[in-house]
């Protein structure tokens, strides 16, 4: 008889890999519209209030791994991770003026 695998026990923590650029681009997405206004601009669509310390907590995460928000030139470090994954990923409304 083979023997059955063990139930693990599972960790309160994961981990998530994503590219820097797209971290970055999450991290100032996050910062103006979950921390500046306390999420008030995503009342429309979020469908549980839990969802904003959710979001608050993965903002917080991003924080502590990322060295952009500390740097002088924040901006450009914003755009050029937007123009990166733009490249990679394309656009969420790049077809919208093909209407």
């Amino acid at each position: 008889m083979a023997e059955r695998p063990r139930a693990e026990k599972l960790s309160d923590e994961i981990t998530l890999v994503v590219d820097r650029s797209v971290a970055v681009v999450l991290f100032e997405f996050l910062s103006r519209t979950v921390d500046d206004g306390d999420g008030e601009a995503l009342l429309d669509f979020i469908d549980d209030e839990a969802e904003i310390p959710a979001l608050w907590a993965l903002l917080a995460g991003l924080e502590s791994v990322l060295t952009e928000p500390m740097a002088e030139d924040y901006e450009k470090r914003v755009i050029a991770a937007r123009e990166a994954v733009m490249k990679r990923f394309g656009g969420a409304f790049s077809d919208r003026g093909e209407e």
